[in-house]
């Protein structure tokens, strides 16, 4: 059984998601309110435009984030808060019905009553589809959340301005499912014992104040590992990190069903982070597409949270932590190995860290 997250937006952080509220105010206050027939029962021209650029962006880039990603038959559902819209699909089942006289770059595309809030990858009959609401329902969701959890007197205009979501935001958290949807095909047993994990999760002892200072020292290490230019000196960040995690399994007493919790949620959550990532910036290096500013904008405000959050890894709740720690040993790994991706297509069941382990015991080798 797989587990859907009934959230607006897996890939989102906190500050993303204050940000969001923003975006859901200033989009009721400079438009027009739309008729409810167009924007429930219809993929508006917003809406279009975000699948439109996903897909230009997942064919452009895809191979570069991973092998095979841009050619992956991938179709997409969004939905809003009454219809799910699915896109892409050469056959859905009932009861996804075609969206009478509407089109999408000449093409149909089929809708059904919501089910469920998801943002995830979903199957639709034998076909996986990467699922996340609208922007627009996105902005109205979170406010609704955020009322309930943000202090009023945190939400300051210039706060809330500086943080609003732009369009390049929603289609990388978009690709973000995409990448997710690819693991369920291409690793379809893997995708599925990761998904299996959670289980665990009541377990795992996240608030024991020793391991959460050794999860902060990882973190402090990977971000040192990452920003280190010097070769040997980034190798031996990265045996210190290793020997560090092994550390605090090892003194924590890790029963091996957690010590797998950690492994496959850094393979299913980080890796889905990475690529995340990487389309933002590879979307924000491609001067000649129309979002090329805004990806920018993602691109940083993205790298900035990311460092922020990896140096306290051990503060942060649920599996947050391994979706930072996940796609900060993906990108050492870019650095250190560039054909780990080959590598874990022909080892599907490998872990990051033990990918991380070999590259650093190549490098050694090769430099006695």
């Amino acid at each position: 059984m797989y587990r859907y997250r009934r959230l607006v937006c897996i890939g989102c952080f906190v500050v993303a998601s204050i940000g969001i509220q923003a975006a859901g105010n200033e989009y009721r206050q400079e438009k027009d309110p739309p008729e409810e027939g167009d924007i429930l029962g219809r993929l508006n021209p917003e809406d279009k435009a975000q699948v439109i650029e996903s897909l230009r962006v997942k064919r452009m880039f895809g191979s570069e984030v991973w092998p095979g990603l841009d050619k992956a038959l991938v179709p997409l559902i969004l939905h809003n808060d009454r219809f799910e819209f699915l896109i892409g699909h050469p056959d859905p089942p009932p009861p996804w019905e075609a969206v009478d006289g509407d089109m999408l770059q000449d093409h149909p595309y089929h809708r059904r009553a919501i089910e469920q809030s998801q943002a995830f990858a979903i199957p639709v009959g034998d076909i996986w589809a990467a699922s996340l609401n609208t922007l627009s329902h996105m902005a109205i969701s979170m406010e609704e959340e955020m009322r309930e959890k943000v202090p009023p007197e945190k939400l300051t205009p210039a706060f809330i301005k500086m943080m609003i979501p732009t369009p390049a935001q929603h289609a990388v958290y978009l690709l973000h499912e995409v990448f997710h949807t690819y693991q369920a095909l291409r690793f379809g047993d893997r995708f599925q014992r990761a998904n299996g994990v959670y289980g665990s999760e009541e377990q795992y002892p996240s608030g024991d104040d020793g391991f959460k200072t050794a999860w902060n020292r990882e973190g402090s290490l990977l971000v040192a590992a990452l920003r280190e230019k010097d070769e040997s000196e980034r190798l031996a960040l990265i045996r210190k990190f290793l020997e560090v995690r092994a550390r605090r399994r090892s003194e924590a007493s890790l029963a091996p069903e957690l010590v797998d919790f950690e492994r496959e949620l850094e393979w299913l959550e980080g890796l889905a982070k990475y690529a995340e990532m990487r389309f933002a910036e590879l979307g924000a290096s491609d001067e000649e597409g129309a979002w090329f500013k805004d990806y920018r904008i993602v691109r940083n405000r993205t790298r900035m949270d990311f460092y922020s959050r990896l140096n306290s890894l051990g503060e942060l709740k649920g599996d947050l932590r391994f979706y930072l720690s996940g796609a900060a040993q993906a990108m050492l790994l870019d650095l250190t190995s560039p054909e780990w991706k080959h590598e874990m297509i022909i080892r599907p069941d490998i872990a990051l860290e033990a990918l991380l382990q070999a590259a650093v015991n190549m490098r050694s080798d090769h430099s006695n």
